[in-house]
């Protein structure tokens, strides 16, 4: 798996938390009741740090590629911070960051256009898909309840979303994408911080933090 290809499939998104109902059917009762403490956690949430950790394989080069982060999100707003790379987003312009070019890159922000990444892990379930209960886990000394979620849009290029739950705290433990280039996708929560401080130029790239960085602009 090249660079590109891990860029590329960090690009984020971020879906904004609604008060949408979820779309129950006979067989999701368990995963529907859960989700829906689970968004009412979040919600309470004016702001989240959380600490990650992203697991990328192939099944066509069987390349393994794994990082860890820190995530910033504040209602629309978010920021990722990788090693050799950075996203922020104040709600309407993006910036991504390539330390190896000393390269930012602006667009204008559209959630629609984007695809799944550290910041959609927390509200990723709330619209779109079938939802079905598989079972509970010990995991690392805790109970996890499982989550599996079918896109309605079958034009998505992922087929599946698998979800951990923190049956105690009513946490997002980890994601798991599955897409259908055969790239699978594992984004586990390693800490978690509700309500911190977080200024509003956390969510704003600052060409002067980086000297000498090439600006390639692509909202004009």
């Amino acid at each position: 798996m090249n660079k590109k290809t891990f860029v590329f499939a960090l690009m984020p998104i971020f879906l904004v938390v609604t008060l949408a109902s979820f779309i129950v059917q006979k067989d999701d009762v368990v995963a529907t009741k859960i989700l829906g403490e689970v968004s009412k956690k979040y919600r309470s949430y004016k702001t989240i740090k959380a600490g990650f950790k992203v697991s990328m394989k192939s099944k066509q080069d069987q390349g393994n590629v794994t990082q860890s982060g820190t995530l910033y999100l504040k209602g629309k707003k978010f920021r990722i911070d990788m090693s050799g790379q950075e996203i922020y987003c104040d709600g309407k312009t993006l910036w991504t960051y390539l330390a190896d070019a000393n390269e930012v890159q602006i667009t204008k922000y559209d959630p629609g256009k984007n695809e799944i990444s550290p910041s959609s892990i927390f509200t990723i379930y709330q619209k779109g898909f079938i939802y079905k209960y598989t079972g509970e886990e010990m995991v690392k000394g805790k109970s996890v309840q499982k989550i599996e979620l079918s896109p309605r849009d079958k034009a998505k290029p992922y087929f599946k979303v698998k979800l951990s739950v923190d049956k105690l705290g009513r946490n997002i433990n980890d994601m798991t994408v599955f897409n259908k280039s055969g790239l699978e996708s594992k984004y586990e929560i390693t800490n978690f911080i509700p309500n911190v401080a977080i200024t509003e130029n956390t969510f704003k790239f600052d060409p002067k933090s980086k000297p000498g960085v090439v600006v390639i602009d692509l909202t004009k």
